[in-house]
């Protein structure tokens, strides 16, 4: 045999352990796509139940926020009610005092055995009894009047 049909049978040869070469190149490469969109698959379903669990987390959260926005907005209208009834509270305890205050003064104008310059009886409430002080300031006994025997 000639020197150029070496060649030639060289080159095909050659050309065909190439191509075997490729063929099984693109395989090996179809092979780890395939693989790893496998791969990707698995993931992203692994992902969407993560987010499905963490969806339903929040809801659970939210739901817990709403009972507990809800708790709060119920003891702020006690709170507001309490605070009403305490007002009340105190105002008929300031009514009750001036009454007892005005009874007292009463009492201590009409008592025969009182002396005349004895102090007149004075709340113990903070702001009652005021017009006592300023009463006194100017002479002028509680009930405005003197006290004639």
């Amino acid at each position: 045999m000639q020197a150029w049909t070496w060649i030639v049978v060289a080159a095909v040869v050659a050309l065909a352990l190439l191509a075997v070469v490729v063929v099984t190149t693109r395989r090996a490469g179809e092979a780890r796509r395939v693989a790893q969109q496998q791969h990707d698959r698995e993931r992203a379903g692994t992902l969407r139940e993560e987010a499905r669990d963490a969806a339903a987390a929040a809801e659970r959260t939210e739901a817990s926020a709403a009972v507990a926005r809800a708790d709060a907005d119920e003891a702020r209208a006690e709170a507001d009610r309490l605070e009403d009834h305490a007002v009340d509270l105190e105002n008929a305890a300031a009514e009750a005092q001036g009454v007892a205050d005005d009874r007292a003064a009463e009492a201590d104008r009409i008592d025969p055995d009182l002396p005349e310059d004895s102090t007149p009886v004075r709340s113990e409430t903070p702001g009652e009894g005021d017009e006592a002080v300023d009463a006194a300031a100017d002479d002028t006994p509680p009930g405005g009047e003197h006290r004639a025997r």
